[in-house]
């Protein structure tokens, strides 16, 4: 490889590791930038596909992103505790191949814990965008969050985000096949099986959460773009904004903690069997990364819960994909020597969950509606009903897993516990330790149309 695989698409403006500090404390400030100007006739549109997601620290860090419909003069974001705003900030502006779409994003560090901000999103020119976020708050505290992949633009899709604004959750976590602008999700297409509009499509279907609580996604085979870069990613660094703590300094694995939960971020497209665009192209840097992210928030007192999500499925009985042994040989001896509590896939089409797993095999049975302690094994989830059309849910005796050959190997499906084929989201709700110095993580899993497809109570205790 002749180029770094961590280069991205093309900037315009100031790099935004350099930009930020914000110190919300008071008063008006412009972090000056050069200004975006190259194609006047767009600039009365209003800013579109607004969308946030996490910094390092979910109580001090947001980054705020947004598109225009090409280039435009004066990016800014305008930030304040009230409406008023106060301070002003110029974004990082990036082009992406075949669309005339601009994607500004500005990272805010330095902001208070539990607190509510407004924002405005303007250019010169062009009618505002206007929204708010509030920060987490500092210390343990009951939340919400969804988790999902798979969703693409459709109408399914369109009902999940509702669905996701009326259960309440506080972020979003997408676990890969975001919005299928590649259809071909080999890293192998050509052009007719791209049309890069349709992530401007998505963006703007997701607006209407994503404005106001983050979605922190994860890449998946049909993130990786070719022509789009090295690794096929640019599109997809182009248009989100992730902690930037992850392996080798890429901006495909991540970690954050939120509350008592810690979440791991890795790209599956490294460790699959199953393609070969991206296997090993960190490799052991991922894992040693993996093995000290997991080591330090095992360690850690303020942690109940580790959550690791990633794209391609560890253990799925549907016949699609079903299982990738190439996840599974390279992480799952890591997951159970740190038990971790959840691991959060899609690429099936179809939701899915496990018994309780250690070792390769059930260890405990987990039936819909009961309560487990993931000390003594994990939960795999297939969580692919985002939106993208489904796979029928098929439970066989013998499913399949993909060996490094390639081959797909036959092997029983006494693992699964729970299967549907309908579009759902899987929501959890965190809770701190009790008096009695337990900790819950319960899941509700509900299906677009607002019924219940499964449930969990996941305790842990000190």
């Amino acid at each position: 490889m002749t180029v770094s695989p961590h280069s991205g698409p093309t900037r315009i403006g100031p790099s935004r590791r350099t930009l930020l500090k914000t110190g919300l404390i008071g008063g008006a400030g412009v972090v000056t930038g050069p200004l975006l100007w190259t194609q006047a006739a767009r600039s009365a549109a209003p800013a579109t596909g607004v969308h946030l997601s996490y910094g390092a620290n979910p109580v001090r860090h947001m980054n705020v992103s947004w598109s225009t419909a090409g280039s435009v003069k004066a990016p800014r974001l305008d930030l304040g505790v009230t409406p008023d705003y106060g301070l002003t900030l110029r974004p990082e502006s990036l082009s992406s191949i075949r669309v005339d779409s601009i994607y500004h994003h500005v990272d805010l560090s330095d902001l208070k814990p539990g607190t509510r901000y407004y924002y405005r999103l303007s250019h010169d020119g062009g009618t505002p965008t206007r929204g708010s976020f509030t920060t987490a708050p500092k210390g343990r505290e009951s939340f919400r969050f969804a988790a999902f992949g798979d969703m693409g633009v459709a109408e399914d899709a369109a009902r999940n985000v509702n669905l996701i604004r009326q259960q309440g959750a506080e972020f979003a976590f997408v676990v890969g096949d975001i919005a299928y602008a590649d259809t071909g999700g080999q890293g192998k297409s050509g052009e007719l099986q791209q049309d890069f509009g349709v992530w401007d499509e998505f963006l703007t279907q997701i607006q209407p959460s994503a404005n106001a609580i983050p979605w922190m996604t994860v890449v998946g085979n049909h993130e990786m773009e070719n022509g789009n870069g090295e690794l096929g990613y640019d599109g997809y660094r182009a248009r989100f904004r992730h902690p930037g703590n992850g392996a080798g300094g890429g901006e495909e694995t991540y970690s954050f903690v939120r509350g008592n939960v810690a979440f791991i971020a890795l790209d599956g497209n490294d460790a699959t069997y199953e393609y070969t665009r991206n296997a090993g192209y960190l490799g052991e840097t991922l894992d040693s990364w993996l093995d000290q992210r997991l080591a330090d928030f095992r360690a850690r007192d303020d942690i109940d819960f580790i959550l690791v999500g990633f794209h391609q499925c560890a253990y799925c009985t549907n016949i699609a994909h079903a299982s990738d042994g190439g996840i599974r040989d390279r992480w799952e001896a890591l997951f159970d020597r740190y038990q971790v509590d959840v691991v959060i896939n899609g690429h099936n089409h179809c939701y899915e969950r496990t018994h309780l797993m250690r070792g390769g095999k059930p260890v405990q049975e987990a039936p819909r509606g009961s309560t487990v302690d993931t000390g003594q094994g994990t939960i795999y989830i297939t969580a692919g009903g985002g939106g993208g059309s489904t796979y029928p849910d098929v439970l066989p005796v013998l499913s399949y897993y993909t060996d490094k050959n390639g081959l797909k190997i036959p092997e029983p499906t006494t693992y699964r516990a729970v299967g549907d084929a309908t579009h759902s989201v899987a929501f959890f709700d965190a809770h701190p330790r009790d008096a009695h110095g337990k900790a819950r993580l319960d899941l509700e899993v509900i299906a677009t149309d607002g019924s219940e497809v499964d449930t969990l109570s996941i305790a842990r205790s000190r």
